[in-house]
């Protein structure tokens, strides 16, 4: 018995000397400085783009060439073909300078950055030309859970349109939006290397986005992009509005930095996506299932009526239309409505313009109203 003690003593103490001597000879890089790693990048990027042309062909396929000295094409950045655009993104005390461009902007629907995109893409590193990921089949990212250089970027762009397969055919994609975003690594893999992509690695992304389906993290029946803060508190009903590029949102006469996250609220802090917490329980109501606190669930609160025959719970749309629809016995385009303050017959059809109470743009929803619960008629 002494024996195999002393044997699994000498064993131990050999793997802690391994290990010591491993790790003394393969110590990890110290993170590097945000800025001086962008000022990097962004160098890089410049050059990238001042000495590559773009070949693009009738599917927005893309390919990038060094341009010869004897001419022939023009760079990246002078091609009046491609229109070579930049903003400004905010990220670890940094406002990056992200160049895209768009071949074709799309003409379906625009996702925010907590919804889940279906895209097809290629990524390049920039150093070297290659590639190194590529899905020529479309397949569905969320955008919280990619690249930060994703999510900013991807609402840029919109949605097309598209014909299912027919006999073993596949989907034939239409209209759709398609691109190419230069990554500084801040908005990318920054310290972490990825595949083939060292750490600290410029990258490409040529990009085609088919289709996307808007979230509902907590389930209340609520679309997230629909709870997202725009506005000060004071006017928590303002909806998120998609892209905001070049807009002066706080008026404080400078344009807002990055296409979608902003100083609402002129504090001089660039908002969370995630930011609006009506009840300041804190949960961001995009995660909260009672929105107001008035320990009624937002989904009942947005409750328009339950169907006798199906049972189906019908809610109220987060805007509501002006006109109803008289091809159906129910208009489910009413808005969510503030405060009840009259009576409204909700279960026949309507053939009134709606009241004020359900298409008021400033009206503070019922669901975000902490003195106004069931039962409301």
């Amino acid at each position: 018995m002494n024996n195999i003690f002393k044997i699994l003593s000498v064993f131990v103490i050999c793997v802690v000397v391994a290990s010591c001597s491993k790790s003394s000879n393969n110590d990890v890089e110290p993170l590097r400085d945000y800025t001086e790693q962008y000022t990097a990048d962004l160098a890089l990027i410049n050059t990238y783009i001042d000495t590559h042309y773009i070949t693009r062909d009738a599917d927005y396929n893309v390919t990038f060439d060094t341009l010869l000295p004897t001419g022939g094409h023009s760079s990246i950045r002078t091609d009046p073909a491609f229109q070579l655009k930049d903003t400004l993104v905010a990220q670890d005390g940094i406002h990056y300078k992200v160049y895209f461009i768009k071949f074709r902007e799309g003409t379906k629907d625009r996702p925010t950055q907590v919804d889940s995109v279906h895209v097809a893409y290629k990524g390049i590193n920039l150093l070297k030309s290659a590639t190194f990921d590529q899905a020529i089949t479309p397949t569905w990212f969320k955008l919280q859970e990619v690249i930060k250089g994703w999510s900013h970027i991807i609402p840029n762009f919109h949605t097309g349109t598209y014909t299912p397969g027919t006999g073993g055919n596949g989907t034939t994609f239409d209209n759709f939006g398609a691109g190419v975003m230069f990554l500084p690594s801040g908005l990318a893999y920054y310290s972490s290397a990825a595949g083939t992509i060292p750490a600290y690695s410029p990258i490409i992304f040529s990009f085609k986005l088919y289709e996307l389906r808007y979230r509902d993290h907590d389930g209340d029946g609520i679309l997230s992009k629909d709870e997202r803060r725009l506005s000060p508190l004071v006017n928590a009903n303002v909806r998120w509005k998609e892209n905001p590029l070049g807009n002066d949102y706080n008026g404080d006469g400078s344009i807002d930095i990055s296409s979608t996250l902003y100083d609402s609220d002129g504090d001089g802090v660039v908002d969370s996506p995630e930011s609006y917490d009506i009840d300041g329980d804190g949960y961001v109501n995009m995660y909260d299932i009672d929105d107001d606190g008035d320990h009624v669930l937002t989904r009942v609160e947005i409750k328009q009526y339950t169907d006798p025959i199906t049972l189906k719970v019908h809610l109220f749309g987060f805007n509501g239309a002006v006109v109803d629809d008289p091809t159906t016995p129910y208009d489910e385009r009413l808005g969510i409505p503030r405060k009840y303050t009259g009576p409204v017959n909700n279960t026949t059809h309507l053939t009134t313009p709606l009241p004020a109470d359900y298409t008021d743009p400033t009206r503070l929803r019922r669901h975000l109203d902490p003195t106004n619960y069931p039962p409301y008629e």
